[in-house]
């Protein structure tokens, strides 16, 4: 990658009734609901073969004549490496930023031609699953230059090691590449096709593993269809730069003093103020970047974050903060705000709470900005949107919670934790975000009931169900409680009923499987006991 980049669902518990791991009910056993379908099981993760690509280029830009200079891929199969390849290319111009990538112009120029890379390149690429960090730049230069070299090829299926270790690894300051393999302690040495298709792999690797550990058994909801990655890759590759035709002097400007990198902070923000006035569409990604700048230096002599340039001084946190919030409201006011760079925005924002006790940055998010997320259209890719109807992708209500989750999941959990999250969920139910309500709902039920306060944790779970949220560990939460707890049989089959006609898609199977298998025994137990079942 080049250095103008970055490389930057939880099925929690998903058990059955008997605390063991989940295994698919009996086929044709009596009494249980069917399935909406019954698909062929997904290949397991580490069964799969993916090929990790990074690319060093020019520039940022195929569409402004920028080109591949090197590129590796790394095979992995079997949860292990099994091949490495690299290859300089020449790219018939000057190699661009030298002091980022380290290749010379003279020494591309050496190089072989890309079309004549790409027998070997995609032999090794063909019926596999192809893996990038920030995966859309990748595979829009590679695309741009198999079509250059007169091939048209694209992946089934694209692995996005950045989108993944945003959803698995929320706790890191930001997802680029470098942080991510400083966090796990994979070598890295950045900004090389070779040392960063090699830490994408290690990546990858770490998690597929949490992948596993929550339940998933496929890609069906940790990748996405080729075709997909690459015309959002060519949509967003539409950027307004000091390049750019069309543009006021102030605006070009303001894009000049920001590529010339200044070094304060009130440099920067001049430059973003002007960006926003012009309604550029930049301005919400280069408000984010500021506020992993500021966080990177400090205060950078200023403090100030503000989109209205007011104000100075204070913690550079709290300036990163106002960076954040003014990208938000920039994205959110834009002509089709994008779940993805809303996303990004609100995993920075978790992070600022990440070693405070209360979430106040995230808090403050609502009503307004969390309802209008809320609102947007589905991303259609998360687990969320196909196991739950509601996404996940962007929320400040799910972000909320996973602020609660690790230390709602520990062993000795606190009810005063508990009850703390509690006490937000009126903010998540106004939202209308109802994974967030039943993930809330279900951590803090499950602490309650360690603590003694079942009837307490049952009624929060109705509450939930109630409003729509379709949490499966809730149903089946909320159904065992009927059963074991109460000796409810009727009140379990209701809620196991109500659970499995509104099931969508694979996900979380395990749970699903010990909900149909208690609505069999209940089913049963309730025929046993009718007075129709007695002998006369």
């Amino acid at each position: 990658m080049t250095g103008h980049r970055e490389k930057g669902e939880d099925v929690a518990e998903l058990r059955n009734d008997t605390g063991q791991a989940g295994r698919g009910a009996a086929p044709g056993a009596a009494g249980l609901v069917p399935s909406p379908a019954a698909p062929a099981p997904p290949v397991p993760l580490t069964e799969r073969r993916y090929v990790v690509l990074d690319t060093e280029t020019t520039g940022l830009s195929p569409a402004r004549g920028d080109r591949i200079i090197s590129l590796a891929l790394v095979t992995v199969e079997g949860g292990r490496v099994t091949d490495r390849w690299f290859g300089l290319c020449n790219p018939q111009r000057d190699t661009g930023p030298v002091h980022i990538h380290g290749i010379t112009t003279e020494q591309a120029a050496g190089a072989p031609l890309f079309r004549d890379l790409v027998p070997e390149l995609l032999r090794r690429l063909e019926g596999s699953v192809l893996v990038a960090h920030n995966a859309g730049f990748d595979l829009l230069f590679l695309t741009s230059e198999l079509e250059r070299a007169g091939r048209e090829w694209q992946p089934e299926t694209v692995v996005d090691t950045l989108r993944l270790a945003r959803r698995f690894l929320p706790e890191l300051d930001n997802h680029r590449l470098g942080t991510c393999a400083r966090a796990l302690r994979i070598p890295l040495r950045a900004h090389r096709a070779d040392s960063d298709a090699e830490a994408t792999a290690a990546l990858l690797l770490h998690l597929l593993g949490i992948a596993a550990e929550e339940g998933h058994t496929g890609l069906s909801r940790l990748g996405d269809p080729g075709s997909r990655t690459l015309r959002l890759a060519r949509q967003r590759a539409v950027r307004c730069d000091s390049a750019a035709d069309g543009l006021t002097e102030e605006h070009r400007a303001a894009h000049r003093s920001l590529e010339r990198r200044p070094g304060s902070a009130e440099g920067r923000q001049r430059a973003l103020v002007t960006l926003s006035g012009a309604r550029c569409p930049e301005a919400p990604r280069l408000w984010t970047r500021f506020s992993t700048w500021l966080t990177d230096h400090g205060d950078g002599g200023s403090g100030s974050g503000s989109g209205s340039g007011s104000g100075s001084g204070g913690s550079a946190g709290a300036a990163a903060h106002r960076a954040l919030t003014t990208a938000l409201a920039l994205e959110l006011d834009s002509a089709e705000p994008d779940r993805e760079e809303i996303g990004g925005i609100i995993a920075h924002l978790a992070h600022l709470d990440a070693a405070g006790t209360s979430p106040r940055r995230l808090l403050a998010l609502f009503p307004e900005p969390a309802t209008l997320i809320a609102a947007l259209p589905r991303c259609e890719s998360c687990w969320s949107c196909d196991t739950l109807g509601s996404c996940a992708t962007g929320s400040p209500a799910g972000a909320l919670v996973a602020h609660y989750a690790t230390a709602l999941r520990r062993p000795g959990a606190r009810p005063e934790t508990a009850d703390e999250l509690a006490g937000h969920l009126p903010l998540l139910e106004a939202t209308g975000d109802l994974a967030a309500v039943g993930r809330a709902a279900r951590f803090v039920g499950q602490v309650w009931e360690k603590h003694g306060r079942q009837a307490e944790a049952a009624a929060l779970w109705h509450r939930a169900v109630d409003l729509g949220a379709r949490d499966v560990v809730l149903f089946n939460r909320l159904s065992l409680h009927h059963e074991r707890r109460l000796g409810d049989d009727a009140g379990a089959l209701a809620v196991c009923e109500r659970a499995l006609n509104g099931r969508r898609g694979r996900g979380a199977r395990a749970a699903w499987d010990a909900i149909a298998r208690r609505a069999a025994r209940c089913r049963r137990r309730l025929s046993a006991a009718s007075p129709a079942s007695s002998p006369r």
